[in-house]
């Protein structure tokens, strides 16, 4: 085993800066980064926070919302699947095997590579239950905290 040292030399982190300027460092809190000046105000950081919590908020409503789709989808496939034999009359069944967005995927449970396709399929149904458990967040209890 070889070990390899990188050189580091004394002025490599320094940033040339003027005086009067002033350098904005990023505030790690938890897993996300806000870039606020060190001048800025705890008013200012906290509403530079509550956006940034907007966005989060948004980006995991998408995700939630993505994962709700894929979820539907991938349920009905692995259903149709599972029960395509035991219940060829069943309503589901019927709606599913006219459906248009389900046309190709039901063409490939039919193939000769069935099982692979079943499996992928549960395969997704699972990480889409699982990517819209962990983007559900309105079990949190979340409080304002208000500055003076």
């Amino acid at each position: 085993m070889v070990a390899t040292t990188s050189t580091n030399t004394k002025n490599a982190d320094k940033v040339p800066a003027a005086k009067h300027a002033i350098q904005s460092k990023p505030m790690i809190t938890g897993n996300t980064r806000a870039t606020v000046s060190p001048t800025a105000t705890a008013e200012d950081t906290v509403i530079a926070l509550r956006a940034e919590n907007k966005v989060l908020r948004e980006a995991l409503k998408a995700v939630e919302d993505t994962a709700t789709e894929q979820l539907k989808k991938s349920f009905e496939l692995v259903w149709f699947a599972r029960n395509r034999c035991r219940y060829p009359n069943h309503e589901a069944s019927k709606r599913i095997e006219t459906a248009e967005e389900h046309q190709k995927a039901l063409s490939k449970l039919r193939g000769p590579d069935c099982d692979f396709h079943h499996g992928f399929n549960s395969g997704l149904l699972a990480a889409s239950r699982m990517f819209k458990d962990h983007a559900d967040i309105s079990h949190l209890e979340l409080h304002e905290v208000r500055i003076c």
